[in-house]
């Protein structure tokens, strides 16, 4: 699980660093890019963050919807697609918001942080459950429990940099 999860992080770190070809491949002229730049409420920087925001949760709660409904199937491995999957609709969701702001520097990194900052507040919550973990009846290793919140906070910090990099850093003109 460790080795997927560094290949997770290399592969992410793979894509900052070729993100002007992804970012081409969808483009200024995609019509999502045109309806949400269209609106006046998406060149305010709280509200347009408050709807990535509102859209990093969606993303990450259909995500694990889908993966608790997965432990009923006996299916192996189709949950390293699913994520998979959602990395890729989420990189794909943050550059059509990127290419749908029109707005200065500093509302433009603001956007970024208030909308990232759901991952933030996942690895508060995970952090505060590692430290308030206790074992649920004596004798009981809490060890495993211990590994799986310590891998979701690496998640949710690569998810946040990831998401504050496409949406806040990253200026439209440096990525054509």
């Amino acid at each position: 699980m460790t080795l997927f999860l560094l290949l997770g992080v290399f592969l992410l770190i793979i894509v900052g660093i070729n993100r002007n070809k992804l970012v081409t491949i969808i483009g200024p002229n995609n019509s999502l890019v045109k309806k949400l730049s269209s609106f006046g409420w998406f060149q305010n920087p709280w509200l347009s963050g408050l709807f990535l925001f509102v859209l990093n949760a969606f993303l990450f709660g259909t995500t694990v919807l889908i993966l608790f409904g997965l432990n009923f199937l006996l299916i192996p491995y189709i949950h390293l697609f699913i994520m998979v999957g959602a990395v890729i609709v989420s990189l794909v969701s943050w550059i059509i918001l990127l290419y749908a702001w029109n707005g200065d520097k500093k509302g433009r990194i603001l956007r970024g942080f208030v909308g990232s900052s759901f991952y933030l507040l996942l690895t508060l919550v995970f952090t505060y459950m590692i430290v308030t973990l206790e074992p649920q009846f004596p004798g009981d290793d809490t060890f495993m429990a211990f590994i799986g919140l310590v891998m979701a906070i690496i998640v949710t910090i690569v998810a946040f940099i990831t998401c504050f990099l496409f949406t806040g850093l990253f200026e439209r003109k440096e990525m054509n």
